[in-house]
């Protein structure tokens, strides 16, 4: 069951311009209030990822391997910060792990905080570690940490965004984040006919996966009557992202619709326009499954999740450290290599994009039991 979980990618580099571009209105009309547009009542998911590609890459390791020791294998999966959303991922690593009968460690900098996640990758290479994921805090900041581990024979697999300009370079395992964005922005013209207001509510307006999700939204609804009226930003701080929908809220009475980006930023919103009695009326399309934004879908406030698939890039992370020790790197590249898109000089192996209405929320989740993941 699990080895149907698999994707292609692609990682692109996008200008931060083309996200408040108010060009994305077909015409000057500024007024499609909320209360005015019947969104579908059940709009439709999509959970297909990328498994079946992924699964060959897994099933083709496991052939290569067979007979073969993995007694010096020792990976660690490092995350950006122990948010629920990485519950899928390590219970990927975990299940991985047990299957080919390696070592494997699940490491999350508390808080979040960058000089924790250099302490853990200081201590890994110390370690002698075979390899390691990495959702990097910083990847600007990781290179010296990263470049020290390749140059010591250590292997690093990028997930959750790629780490550019490394010694060698590192593949990235992870979700195509621009066409996150039009996942989303495909959504939310299904939700308001392609006319009304949309904020834009991020974690960060440089982080990379941030800029090419609200790109990749802003591409989405080029030619329509939705407007972006507002972006904004909250510094990785949810009670921030609380303030800002408020504040969304209170600044566009006409407001139709909101896209929160990055996966606390979703509860947040959820929790604003329930507390304005405004559930329904303004559609929300959020990044990521938290619990509270699980919950907010189940009560009609949330009406999509834009889902990347983090269980893969613990699952497949491990089998892809595993091959780089046991058949060396340059065979595991050839197993990979027909499943990789290089995009903008990343090359890049997708873990897919799931859309999670009401309608499909409950197939979800059984998939996710399945696969021993904790309930959301």
């Amino acid at each position: 069951m699990r080895e149907r979980l698999r994707r292609t990618a692609i990682a692109l580099t996008v200008a931060l311009a083309v996200v408040t571009a108010a060009g994305c209105s077909k015409s000057g009309d500024d007024t499609g209030a909320a209360a005015d547009t019947a969104p579908p009542a059940d709009l439709p998911g999509s959970i297909t990822f990328n498994d079946d590609n992924l699964g060959k890459i897994t099933a083709e390791i496991k052939k290569q391997m067979a007979g073969k020791s993995v007694a010096d294998v020792n990976v660690a999966m490092v995350i950006n910060n122990p948010s629920a959303f990485w519950r899928e991922g390590e219970a990927g690593l975990n299940n991985a792990a047990k299957e080919l009968g390696v070592k494997a460690e699940f490491q999350a900098p508390q808080g979040g905080d960058l000089t924790r996640q250099l302490s853990i990758l200081d201590t890994l290479r110390a370690q002698k570690v075979s390899g390691y994921t990495l959702s990097a805090v910083d990847p600007a900041a990781v290179k010296g940490p990263v470049d020290a581990a390749l140059g010591a024979g250590i292997d690093v697999v990028a997930i959750d965004s790629p780490l550019p300009g490394t010694r060698e370079p590192v593949l990235y395992l992870g979700t195509p984040n621009f066409d996150a964005g039009v996942q989303a922005g495909e959504a939310m013209k299904k939700l308001l006919n392609g006319k009304g207001e949309v904020a834009i509510l991020a974690g960060s307006l440089t982080a990379a996966n941030a800029t090419q999700r609200i790109a990749g939204f802003t591409k989405a609804i080029e030619g329509t009557d939705i407007k972006i009226v507002q972006t904004l930003t909250d510094d990785a701080d949810p009670a921030k992202a609380l303030s800002n929908a408020q504040t969304a809220l209170q600044a566009n009475p006409n407001l139709g619709g909101i896209y929160a980006v990055w996966s606390y930023v979703g509860p947040a919103v959820g929790q604003a326009v329930q507390a304005a009695g405004k559930a329904g009326k303004v559609q929300v399309v959020a990044d990521d499954a938290e619990p509270k934004t699980v919950q907010f879908v189940k009560d009609g406030v949330i009406q999509a999740m834009i889902l990347q698939r983090p269980y893969q890039q613990g699952y497949l992370g491990v089998y892809l450290l595993t091959a780089m020790k046991v058949l060396g790197p340059e065979a595991t590249a050839k197993i990979v290599e027909p499943y990789l898109t290089d995009a903008s000089g990343v090359r890049t192996l997708s873990s897919g994009i799931g859309l999670v209405t009401r309608s499909n929320l409950e197939q979800f989740q059984s998939g996710l039991a399945e696969l021993g993941v904790p309930a959301q």
